[in-house]
């Protein structure tokens, strides 16, 4: 039985543009704290669905109704905000290691002003490694499985057809994320290393995991 969907056909007389977008390999050795040294020996992290969207006072022209066997989603058609580009996929990235390619976006040409992706909860996000603090060397072992989107990552850019540009990076930055992370905290299971089970660790190692600082999309011209 065919299935008949009602949906809106957008409109839009901007160029369609394919953009690369590729990581950054995110530094190992990082000062979280005052007085806090991290030397991270691993750390990875799955994400899916990098959206870009252009600015909020931008208007979309929209055609009438019209009965359409299938729907697609494509960049320009999307309810919950003006997305301009969008390269979906999900893809679990080793941050220390080198840059990945992870695909070409589909980009209008225009402003942009934000992005947003979604953090997957299997596998997750694993840091590990040691923070040298006042107190002498903590071993930990961070795991946590967010299920949520990260939205409002900055992208204050213009893509122009007749200048297309070479990419875009993003990049995850790590010792924001471990920034909210008490290394004090003491190792309550006595397993010899901080793990989300001491403390509040469990919060706050994810609320810096899922932090709109914590990504950043820049742009390669």
């Amino acid at each position: 039985m065919t299935v008949i969907l009602m949906a809106l056909a957008c409109v839009d007389d901007r160029a369609l543009l394919t953009v690369p977008v590729a990581t950054s390999t995110s530094a190992s050795e990082l000062s979280p704290a005052d007085g806090v040294t991290v030397t991270l020996t691993r750390a990875e992290l799955t994400l899916s669905d990098l959206r870009m969207e252009g600015p909020a006072t931008t208007a979309l022209r929209w055609a009438p109704p019209r009965l359409i066997a299938t729907a697609h989603a494509h960049p320009g058609h999307d309810f919950a905000g003006q997305v301009g580009g969008e390269l979906v996929g999900t893809w679990t990235l080793d941050l220390l290691a080198a840059p990945v390619d992870l695909g070409a976006a589909s980009c209008y040409t225009g402003a942009y002003a934000t992005a947003r992706l979604n953090l997957e909860p299997s596998p997750g996000v694993t840091l590990e490694g040691v923070a040298t603090t006042l107190g002498g060397d903590v071993p930990f072992r961070f795991v946590v499985e967010p299920d949520q989107e990260v939205t409002g990552v900055p992208f204050e850019v213009v893509l122009d057809e007749a200048a297309p540009p070479e990419g875009v990076t993003l990049a995850v930055d790590l010792e924001h994320a471990l920034s909210f992370v008490d290394w004090a905290t003491p190792d309550t299971d006595g397993d010899g290393a901080l793990t989300t089970a001491d403390g509040s660790l469990a919060n706050t190692v994810l609320f810096g995991v899922v932090a709109t600082p914590t990504f950043t999309l820049n742009l390669e011209q």
